[in-house]
């Protein structure tokens, strides 16, 4: 579920750039107000309900108190990756026996959505050819899963290889009390282990996704710098 703050801002997760870990930190330092809808809500589907069944009896007047709770916009924030490496962490995600490219949902559903059901059916033995098959279905696909996040009206995006610091700098931003030591120092959470089949990029493949990839390789500062 997208995360509602002490004071309102809202952090939405974008899977597999952190997003466990900022949720663990946040609960522990004691900074979680409530949770709003689908664990990895986008932007437009922020208000967008899991299901009526699972409100109960004051099930509408708890959402329509949401809804306030809202307005005016809060303060908004997620965190991306380097789309290479996003490819790279799904892999060895999906790839461990206990998820063995199960489906996630159906991307239609409103009751059933989840954001990389897109990519059911896309799974392999071999890095490489995952990788392939997300190529042929949705060329472009985590520039358009973080777009789906990184709206305009989102104010800040953090990066996942610079969470701790980025995080740092939301909570200070937020004017929330909060111990900065103990979370630069907390520990990694939900880091999938390794696959027996080593994770190995095949150079032209490689070059063929960093030009889909592109915009997002440009919109979240991961081109190299040209030289002057």
């Amino acid at each position: 579920m997208a995360l509602i703050l002490k004071g309102g801002a809202v952090f939405l997760h974008i899977p597999k750039t952190g997003g466990n870990w900022v949720t663990k930190v946040l609960d522990e330092c004691g900074l979680l107000r409530g949770r709003l809808g689908h664990k990895h809500a986008d932007f437009n589907r922020l208000l967008a309900p899991v299901n009526p069944a699972s409100w109960g009896p004051f099930g509408y007047f708890s959402w329509r108190k949401i809804r306030r709770t809202l307005e005016p916009k809060p303060f908004l924030f997620c965190f991306v990756r380097h789309p290479l490496k996003w490819y790279e962490s799904w892999f060895k995600y999906m790839a461990q026996p206990a998820r063995n490219w199960r489906n996630w949902g159906n991307e239609k559903d409103v009751f059933d959505w989840h954001p990389n059901a897109v990519l059911n059916g896309c799974g392999a033995d071999d890095f490489n050819q995952f990788v392939r098959n997300v190529a042929a279905k949705r060329p472009g696909y985590v520039t358009e899963l973080f777009a789906a996040y990184a709206q305009p009206q989102v104010d800040f995006i953090g990066k996942q290889e610079s969470l701790r610091a980025d995080l740092v700098t939301v909570l200070k931003r937020l004017n929330l009390n909060f111990d900065e030591d103990f979370v630069m120092n907390f520990q990694d959470v939900g880091v999938s282990p390794e696959p027996e089949r080593k994770v190995e990029w095949d150079p032209a493949l490689r070059e063929q996704m960093q030009a889909l990839e592109h915009i997002a390789l440009l919109r979240y500062g991961y081109l190299p710098a040209k030289a002057p």
